[in-house]
């Protein structure tokens, strides 16, 4: 029987490669194991010390394995037995020699939890494979069906149910009892929460549940079991913020949302209803789903099924009332049908899955395939909701309601502009329930737009809810949904014609022109009334026209990009409110954002873009004395420093400073010319710098997500500057200038560059430098947890990557500069080792394991310092982030190791980074970061470490493991060439040679002939199939050789276990039985050999030094072809052996690149650029 390990790692090679599985994989495929509960014959048989395995002779064990074993049992609910298993799995994994009986518990305990969830995950894989559409081959999906279907049947379903309320019981097979150990050891040696670990078992367990209603349609019974653990569920929210209760909520929702809707669709298409074939159950449950429930969480989730349940009844009562004779049966059902559809509407349900389920940052930071598939069951409701008469009907009514109640006007500067906090800061409280209807549309269709093709119904429901607006409120959210609608090109599409023919009265792109230029005529009439003070915006007009613009935004940025160059000529509009004072801030906001998409439409409109720009808007920031292209530009009475420090300031809100800064960064990143070096850019990068970025930390927020809107803004347009422009060699003698302006007088501004003076921050350690650092200081942890739980997750972590990638840009650049601006500015790496937590802050993000970006940038930081400081270790040992660190970097590569993609760029490839920066450290003096990640003794020398990878986890314990499962094979070339390559440089260098050298001649590993065996002989990949791997594999065995000389070469022979090396090397390569003779080894196919036995196999077999031979003796590709006619004139034979041999094409960002190894090779593109240049 597999293991779970075994079991996960055969199915996710089965699914998850690029290649199908063998037929040997598809059987084991079908395996799973279970695991039983303690038994007092099994209890008796561990008290007695001596206990027999399955397939193994008696185990004997001493007084502490035997009371650990108890334990754990008593602990985890676990099966005696399968506990001394345990024990013995985690001596195999970890070595328990030395350790005390806490840690091997402990070790043992999370043993049996990443077996657990190894097989959870096997589950949990193989409903992804039915349920998603993954390209796998058809006769697969089937087989893995077919599985699932018996295994539901046979009651998989109850007991995903039941574990999911198991787990969360204070007991020891939940979350364990008063006296059970809280804590474990994971995979990697770390010390975690036991009910951390089981809180994410419950989660992959509802994920489980939520697929597998779409593989065997749920039974009623299921289905009240299901309702009766959420109701529990979301009780547990009013007292927890937890993210993952919230989740697990969501996937118990999900289940019965989809359920309801699933099995109603399949009884529409001729198959009968599992949920409601019979009355007695659709009695049953309505009168358990209408129980009002005195908690506001359970009765908002309630709500959201009583939501399904009206869309199940109306899917369903056609059928009823064809199939049922008796009348009062159908009109039950209508009763129910129409009673619980008073009860959504009454309680506003669509406001409640919208506050609390769609945008709440725990469902949108949940698994996105399975959010993916929840929302593809909202559209389905929705779409079947609007689409039958009594919905609509009821939909009508409340349109009606709507428009009588809500108040038409108030003035904009009451107006709260951010949507996430409009319900709660206006007076309005609670939406109007069609209001909510029509934002949860929008919420629906906003990641999914891809829902929307084909979509008659909800297009139909446009139509009508569009029509006879007598409020701002349901303009509003009837154009945010609009906006919502075109999300994709087919939609865009459909809503630029319905805005632009006569589809609505009063809605319309000339509606929205118009009213720019009415507001726009009014204030240049009240500028040149004498004493007359500009007129304020109303509020209705302000939300409507952010609205509008939203939908034109949309429309643009997602329009077909032929046509949308024809829709909108003149854009003129959009800028001449920009440069009024009275004009709210969020509306310039919205204004900004609408022009920011025009900028990709065309290079001419991008042109016109700037133009508008320096005649409405960029003054106001640049000020008098700046020169934009050309031509200086004279002062205005208003401009942004004041918007952003006198308005947005006291209002806590910055949408027009955000939209401002986006919008430049949109243009800049789109100039080609870079001849100028960002001079023309240096007030823009004045005020970003001085105004906005500067004082960020001090400023207060309304909303935190502007707060990191805000950061990123200004963090791109730093990236923009160090990434667009370089370092030349007049650049040295700025800082004497500086220095003498200093003194003097500012330099001109024409003078000075955005580039040079971030470079000065960062190398002086001022502004910027400060503000990165405490962005990244608060540590991987904390922005772990805030990516996790709050709305500007995703914001946070998008400036914890610029940030990242600017100080790598910055280290690339410093050194070019600092030996000549010393002493007043120093290298990066001397200002960061002023404060060693800077140093441990930026290394630890190699952690962060949800933005590949972010580990690589780690990675590349830590190469750099590596090469730079030789006191790093010494500074991570002081700072007690050694040991941390060190199984850091092995688990990212450990990660790595599992992917079953090919990553295509090895530049981007972390576990390539991490084994780089293993290899270039090697023969740096020790000690060195790779003794660090190695776990070489650094307590005492270097060369008298006694390597123990099974001991402790590091990228040792992962590198011999890759190298021995050797798997994915594809995926995992330049891992494996790279790991024989470091094995190599650690056996030539004179401090590491002994204990990795002992270490592989070790009888545990057999490294020598096992791979020998395996890699050595294997046949070489195709030349057409796989060029890069035939290569790698290539460089694979001639490191692996390299090894095998060493070995022989340099083994210490008076070691018992070189010894027995080499004479198993010696015995392999040439397939003779080597036998030792006092000092002197002898083949003793020397000896006459008559035995015709052994004579007969050794004519048939070939040694593996001649199998070696053959597969390096292949036939090399035919290079006779005659280049052509243009190539071989000399005119271009001389073109091209200039521009190879000119510096300045040849160098960084030219005509050449380094390959992973280091080989110089030609960008073929860049050299066809330079001939054609």
């Amino acid at each position: 029987m597999v293991s779970p390990k075994q079991l996960l790692a055969t199915i996710e090679s089965s699914l998850l490669s690029p290649s199908p599985p063998s037929p040997a994989q598809r059987v084991e495929l079908l395996h799973a194991i279970r695991s039983s509960s303690p038994k007092p014959s099994d209890r008796v048989q561990v008290q007695s010390r001596e206990v027999r395995l399955p397939d193994s002779p008696p185990i004997s064990l001493d007084d502490q394995d035997a009371q650990i074993a108890l334990k754990l049992s008593d602990d985890l609910h676990l099966n005696e037995i399968d506990c001394v298993r345990l024990l013995l799995s985690a001596n195999q994994e970890w070595g328990l020699m030395g350790r005390g009986p806490l840690e091997i518990q402990r070790l043992a305990a999370g043993l049996w939890y990443t077996e657990r969830r190894d097989l959870i995950m096997a589950l949990y894989t193989l409903l992804r494979a039915v349920v998603l559409d993954q390209g796998l081959e058809s006769d697969l999906v089937a087989d893995i069906q077919k599985y699932l279907e018996d295994l539901i049947n046979s009651g998989l379903r109850q007991r995903l149910i039941s574990l999911i309320k198991e787990l969360n019981r204070e007991e020891p097979a939940g979350l364990g009892g008063p006296l059970s150990e809280r804590y474990l050891l994971d995979s990697r040696g770390s010390l975690v929460e036991r009910r951390a670990v089981v809180s994410r078992e419950r989660l992959i367990l509802g994920h489980c549940l939520a697929l597998s209603v779409l593989v065997v349609r749920t039974s009623p019974e299921d289905v009240k079991d299901v309702f009766s653990a959420l109701k529990d569920s979301a009780a547990e929210l009013s007292e927890s913020n937890d993210t993952l209760k919230h989740q697990i909520t969501y996937s118990l929702l999900f289940s019965l949302i989809i359920a309801f809707i699933s099995d109603a669709l399949s009884a529409v298409s001729d198959k009968s209803s599992v949920l409601s074939h019979d009355a007695s159950f659709r009695k049953e449950f309505h009168e358990i789903v209408m129980t009002v429930a005195n908690d506001p969480n359970v009765e908002g989730f309630v709500g959201g099924v009583r939501l399904a349940w009206v869309v199940h009844l109306m899917l369903i009562y056609d059928e009823i009332g064809l199939l049922e004779a008796v009348s009062t049966a159908s009109s039950n059902e209508l009763g129910y049908l129409n009673f619980c559809l008073e009860s959504v509407f009454a309680n506003n349900v669509f406001h409640f899955l919208l506050d609390k389920v769609l945008q709440s940052a725990a469902y949108q930071n949940d698994d996105e395939d399975l959010v993916f598939m929840y929302n593809a069951y909202l559209h389905k409701l929705i779409t079947c909701f609007l689409s039958h008469p009594v919905a609509r009907d009821k939909v009508k009514e409340s349109k009606e309601k709507a428009m009588i109640t809500l108040n038409t006007y108030r003035t904009a500067g009451d107006f709260v502009h951010d949507s996430s906090l409009r319900d709660k800061q206006t007076a309005e409280g609670v939406p109007l329930p069609f209001v909510s209807l029509l934002e949860f549309v929008s919420e629906i269709y906003q990641k999914e737009p891809e829902l929307l093709s084909g979509n008659d119904v909800l297009w139909t429901f446009v139509n009508f809810a569009g029509e006879d607006h007598t409020n701002f409120q349901t303009l509003v959210a009837f154009l945010n949904m609009l906006g919502t609608l075109a999300s994709s090109q087919e939609g865009a599409s459909k809503v630029y014609e319905l805005l632009q023919g006569k589809a609505f009265r009063s809605i319309g792109w000339s509606t929205l022109f118009d009213c720019l230029s009415i507001y726009d005529e009014k204030f240049k009439q009240a500028l040149q009334t004498a004493g007359a003070i500009l007129p304020e915006f109303q509020e209705g007009d302000a939300k409507a026209l952010v609205a509008y613009l939203n939908v034109l935004q949309k429309v643009v940025q997602n329009g077909n990009p032929i046509d949308r160059k024809n829709w909108f000529p003149d854009i003129e509009p959009l800028f001449k409110l920009l440069g009024y004072e009275n004009v709210p801030p969020y509306l310039k906001g919205a204004l900004r954002n609408t022009i920011a998409t025009f900028v990709r439409v065309s290079p001419v409109l991008k042109d016109t873009i700037w133009t508008y720009l320096e005649q409405y808007d960029l003054p106001v920031v640049v000020g008098s004395h700046i020169a934009i292209s050309g031509q200086t530009m004279a002062a205005q009475v208003y401009d942004m420093q004041f918007e952003l420090n006198e308005i947005e300031a006291r209002r806590e809100q910055y949408p027009s400073t955000i939209s401002f800064l986006n919008l430049l960064n949109a243009l800049i990143a789109e100039e080609k010319d870079v001849s100028d070096r960002g001079r023309r850019f240096y007030g823009i990068f004045r005020f970003v710098y001085d105004h906005v970025f500067g004082p960020f930390p001090q400023r207060a927020y309304a909303d935190p997500c502007e707060k990191w809107q805000l950061v990123v803004a200004c963090l791109q347009h730093f990236h923009t500057m160090l990434t667009m422009y370089d370092i030349q060699e007049e650049d040295i003698d700025s800082v004497d200038q500086s220095q003498l302006s200093a003194v003097t007088q500012s330099a001109s501004p024409q003078m000075q560059l955005p580039v040079l003076e971030l470079l000065k921050d960062f190398m002086s350690g001022k502004t910027v430098f400060r503000n990165v650092m405490s962005i990244l200081l608060p540590g991987v942890n904390s922005v772990i947890t805030e990516r996790n739980s709050q709305l500007y997750g995703p914001l946070l972590e998008k400036a914890v990557q610029l940030s990242l990638e600017i100080i790598i840009l910055v280290l690339e650049k410093d050194i070019h500069l600092a030996d000549f601006w010393r002493p007043l500015y120093q290298p990066l790496d001397v200002i960061l080792s002023q404060d060693h937590n800077q140093i441990v802050a930026l290394l630890e993000y190699v952690r962060y394991d949800f933005l590949p970006q972010i580990q690589q940038s780690s990675i590349k930081i830590m190469s750099i310092l590596s090469s730079r400081m030789v006191g790093l270790v010494q500074l991570l040992l002081k700072s007690n982030a050694a040991i941390a660190l060190a199984e850091d970097y092995a688990a990212c590569l450990e990660c790595r190791s599992q992917e079953c993609q090919v990553i295509e760029n090895s530049g981007d490839d972390p576990g390539v980074l991490i084994m780089q920066l293993l290899i270039d450290n090697v023969s740096r003096p020790a000690p060195n970061i790779t003794h660090l990640l190695l776990k070489f003794d650094l307590d005492t020398s270097i060369e008298r470490s006694v390597l123990q990878p099974k001991f402790h986890y590091s990228c040792l314990k992962v590198i011999l493991e890759i190298l021995e499962s050797f798997s994915r094979p594809d995926v995992n070339a330049l891992l494996h060439e790279f790991g024989f390559q470091l094995l190599y440089e650690l056996c030539m260098d004179p401090l590491t040679c002994g204990p990795t050298m002992d270490l592989l001649s070790n009888k545990k590993y057999h490294f020598f002939v096992k791979h020998l065996d395996t890699i050595g002989v294997a046949p070489l990949p195709k030349r057409n199939n796989n060029q890069a791997l035939r290569i790698s594999s290539l460089h694979q065995r001639a490191w692996l050789l390299k090894l095998l000389a060493v070995e022989l070469h340099a083994a210490y022979l008076s070691s018992p276990h070189h010894r027995e090396a080499c004479q198993s090397i010696l015995g392999h390569l040439f397939g003779q039985d080597v036998v030792e003779t006092g000092t002197d080894i002898i083949s003793q196919s020397l000896v006459l050999q008559n035995n015709k036995e052994h004579t007969a196999t050794r004519t048939i077999s070939k040694t593996k030094v001649l199998e070696l031979l053959e597969v390096v003796q292949f036939r090399s590709p035919d290079t006779t072809m005659k280049l052509s006619q243009i190539i071989s004139n000399m005119k271009y034979d001389l073109l091209a052996e200039d521009i190879l041999g000119n510096p300045t094409t040849s160098g960084k960002g030219g005509i050449y690149y380094y390959s992973e190894r280091g080989d110089r090779l030609i960008d073929l593109a860049s050299l066809r650029d330079k001939f054609w240049q």
